[in-house]
Formats: C-alpha cells, structure tokens, sequence
C-alpha cells in the first residue's frame, strides 16, 4: 500500500472522508474506461468498446510492485480527472464534452504491466516510455480542457455532487492541479481542492482542519513525493520568506476573526487584500508549509465569515441584509475565490433559519464559571464562621461616628434631590422653548423619518428601522431631500438620530455626513 492508500485509510478510520466512490460515466458514446485492481493481486482493464475483452495481470513481482502501482495510480488519477472535467462540462458549462481517446494509455498500461523482464531491462524501459508518453498526452488534453473552466464552477460541481466526490477523487485532482503548468486560475483550484481535502464540514456551513500543522506538513510532503511534483517555487527560496509568508497567512486569518462586525472585512476590502495577497506569491504557494498555512488560514476566515453573517443575522432578516450588502455584491462574490472554498451569502442565509439563529446565540451567550456560581452562592448564604480580617473590617465599622454617618446621608440624599430638580424640573420648563413639531404626513420625509421637530434652524428626526437596511448611497441621497425640504419648513441644517439614540447623519449647506454603524 502507498501513502495514496495510506493517507485515505487513515482519513476513513477516523470517519472523516465521505466513503462513496466516483460514478462511472455510463452514458451512450462515451470512452470512459474502468481501472479496478491492487498491485500484488489480479489487475483488471476494461474497454467499453470491446466488453468482452478482459485481461488479466498475474501478482506483481516484488520488484516491480512499486512501478506498476505508480503506473496504475497515474491512469486511475487521470480516469478521474477526466470525469469531473466531463461533469463540469455537461452540467454547469452546457457544452458536449470532447473525452480524449485514452485507448492507447489503456493498452500501453497493459502492455506495461505484463512485462515479464525486470525493472533494468530494456523491454521494461520501453514499455514505460511508451506509457508516458500516453498518460502525458492524455494530461495534456485535460489541462487544455480545464483551462476553459472557471474556479466558481468546478466548485460547484464538488460541492453538489451526488453522490459525493470520493477521497481519491479529490486526491486526483490535487495531484492533476499540483503538477499542472502554473497559472492564477490552476493555483485557485488547486487552493480549493486541497482545502477540501483536508478539512471537514460541520454544522452552520463550517469546517474543521482535520489534522495539525505538523501532520498536516508531513502528508503534503508525501503526496508531493508520491506524486513526483517538480517544486515549481524557488529553489533557493530562503526560509525566512517562507516563514514570512506563511505568518502573512496567519495575520489575515486573525484580523477576520478580530472583526467585530461584517462591514468592518468589507470597508477594509479584506477579501480583495487576501486575493491580492494570494496571487503575489504565485508558486510559492505550493511550498508545503506555506500550503499549510494557506489551508488553515481558508478554514479560520470561512467560519469568521459564517459567525459575522450569523452576528448580521441576528439584528435583521435575511432579505435586510442583502439588501444592506447590495453595493458589495461583486466585492462578495470573490469571497469564495479568496477563501478558498464556496462562502455564498443568498445560500449560506437559507441555512442560517430562525432556529439555528437562537441555537447559535444560546451557544455563543457566557456561561458563569463554577467557581464564580459557588462564590455566589457563598455569598448568599449566611456565614457561619468569619475570617479574622471581616471581623476585623465588622469592628471596624461598628466604631464609626453615627453622627457623621447621618450626616453624609443628609448630603447624598440632598444631592440627589438636587440633581432631579435641575434636570427634570427645570429642563422640563425650558427644555421645549424654541422647539415646532414638524407634521410630516404626506411628505417624503416620512418615508424613513419616524418623529421630527425643529429647533432654531435644524431640522433634528428620529430614524424608522427602514433606515438599517439602506446603503450608504441611498442614506445620503435621503438626507440631501430632508436638506432641500428646509427651504420651505425654515431650517438650514439636518440632524438624524436613529432609534438607539446614536447620530446617524448630519447636513448643512456645506457638508453632508452619514454615519455608517
């Protein structure tokens, strides 16, 4: 067994891959062949074209096992490859899929896997070149394919697979991205599909890592021998920039998580900075701790993503938010590009119902501690038995002037008195001197404008909730019409309070504010 096979072993003991496998693509006129087999047991191709053909591979001999295993991981890989390419094509692209003949790869294969001779000889090394030369020509054909199909696409055919993508299918795309020539597009693929592979849904549209940093270095580094991946980054690339790089990747992934609102990653443009960011180090992405950080860093941003939205969610309905976010639409839709997995805002609002909403907020509402519930409690209950010090503090008390007690009483309460009459007595005199109610029936003030008076030559209105849901545009639009009204009710400047009590925008002849929570 190889570190192909390890890796998936290891991953399906812990239930933490799905177990299905690839669909065979049974359609009519289609060349898709089936590879089936284990080096060291029967090895078996089938050629759709010819059903009756069967032929069969006699256990490998120990020299040989580690060559025909690689040979038959590269056609399997390939088979795969070039089934999500044809289901990429057909489903989302509406396009007639141009398969590539791989009769010649399946033969050479066979041919190559027959070989009696030993690794040395001639014959074998014949036989292999010619089953390069097929398998490279077959890759080749998917990669001219795959170069018409955008990053958006292939994830939504993984994502909505049914049944869902096997291990191995994702580890052949892995493979195929990983050693295809580089491009932005092939490096985003290839950020998708490794995030994918390791990591793992859980509930409210997250995901979880599914081994550490160190483990995680270790598998990427096997799969990029197994694979005989060239490095495509600079040899020489000193371990200071990579350390560098990989920090970059951690920095980003605690300022989304810092983030105490949505709008502060979209006035940031942090998704564009982490996009940016990613295409900057072009192939030193593939070196195997900085894809290691990338993979971490697309699995801690995704779920800051998911708990801001769910944060969004809980002040206002689905349709108010995207509305709110309306103007950000295109900035939103490179989210999933820049995360490296599928972060869309219509759908991942359909998941977030009203129950999981009160679920979440229970789940994120602080908890007591023990040891403070039991201090309460200790509190509460009548002491039994005093410490030195309280009785000490107890003594202390009890020899307290009580004249000078009354006293300070007589003053605190005099205090208090004083401070009601000044504000609500007195305020309440004066407070309305100067003050018209505005009737704002019939105008289009009223529109957002729940109650409004002016006060000397400001118009001052309280804010409906209509107002949350408006973009920036549409706010300062808003208040430029409550500024033109004053040339007929008397007022030259606008000032706008929401329901909270918080400024939410100001107007004069010569500047406008909105403030944006």
């Amino acid at each position: 067994m190889n570190v192909f096979e390890d890796l998936i072993v290891e991953l399906k003991e812990e239930n933490l891959l799905e177990n299905t496998g690839v669909a065979a693509d049974k359609q009519k006129n289609t060349d898709v062949e089936t590879v089936t087999g284990d080096p060291g047991a029967d090895f078996e191709i089938e050629i759709l074209g010819e059903p009756s053909e069967k032929i069969k591979q006699k256990k490998a001999k120990p020299g040989k096992e580690f060559f025909n295993k690689r040979a038959v991981d590269e056609v399997s890989g390939l088979q795969m490859v070039e089934h999500v390419l044809t289901g990429v094509e057909r489903e989302y692209m509406k396009v007639v899929p141009k398969a590539f003949d791989d009769f010649n790869a399946k033969k050479a294969l066979h041919v190559f896997l027959n070989i009696a001779e030993s690794a040395d000889s001639e014959e074998h090394k014949t036989a292999e070149f010619a089953m390069m030369r097929e398998t490279e020509a077959w890759g080749m054909a998917l990669i001219e394919r795959d170069n018409n199909i955008p990053v958006s696409l292939l994830r939504q055919y993984c994502d909505n697979s049914r049944p869902a993508l096997s291990s191995q299918a994702i580890l052949a795309l892995a493979r195929f991205y990983r050693n295809a020539p580089y491009s932005e597009s092939v490096r985003a693929k290839f950020d998708f599909i490794i995030t994918r592979l390791f990591s793992r849904p859980i509930e409210h549209d997250k995901r979880v890592c599914l081994f550490g940093r160190n483990e995680m270095l270790t598998h990427i580094n096997t799969l990029y021998a197994e694979w005989s991946s060239v490095p495509l980054y600079t040899a020489d690339e000193d371990d200071s920039n990579v350390m560098l790089t990989g920090l970059s990747f951690d920095d980003l992934a605690i300022e989304a998580e810092a983030a105490t609102n949505f709008d502060q990653l979209i006035e940031s443009d942090f998704f564009g900075r982490l996009r940016l960011f990613k295409e900057s180090i072009n192939e030193l992405f593939y070196e195997p701790s900085v894809t290691v950080s990338a993979v971490e860093s697309n699995v801690r941003i995704g779920n800051a993503y998911v708990s801001l939205i769910v944060k969004e969610r809980q002040k206002m309905d689905s349709a108010s938010i995207q509305l709110k976010y309306v103007e950000h639409n295109e900035q939103l839709g490179s989210v999933s590009d820049a995360a490296g997995r599928t972060l869309d805002l219509a759908s991942l609002l359909n998941v977030l119902t009203d129950d999981v909403i009160k679920a979440e907020a229970a789940a994120n509402e602080p908890q007591p501690a023990a040891a403070e519930t039991k201090a309460t409690e200790a509190e509460s209950a009548p002491a039994k038995v005093r410490s030195p010090l309280a009785a000490k503090i107890i003594e202390s008390i009890k020899g307290v002037n009580k004249v000078l007690v009354g006293a300070c009483i007589v003053i605190l309460l005099a205090s208090i008195g004083l401070y009601v009459w000044s504000t609500y007595i007195i305020d309440e005199k004066v407070s309305t001197a100067g003050v018209i109610k505005v009737d704002l029936e019939g105008s289009p003030i009223n529109e957002h404008v729940k109650i409004g008076k002016i006060r000397g030559d400001t118009f001052c209105g309280l804010l409906k909730v209509s107002w949350d849901a408006m973009p920036k545009e549409k706010r300062e639009e808003f208040v430029q019409r409550v500024l033109q009204e004053g040339a007929e009710r008397g007022y030259k400047q606008v000032d706008l309070i929401t329901k909270d009590g918080k400024s939410a925008a100001y107007a004069s002849a010569t500047r406008l504010e909105v403030y944006m929570p």
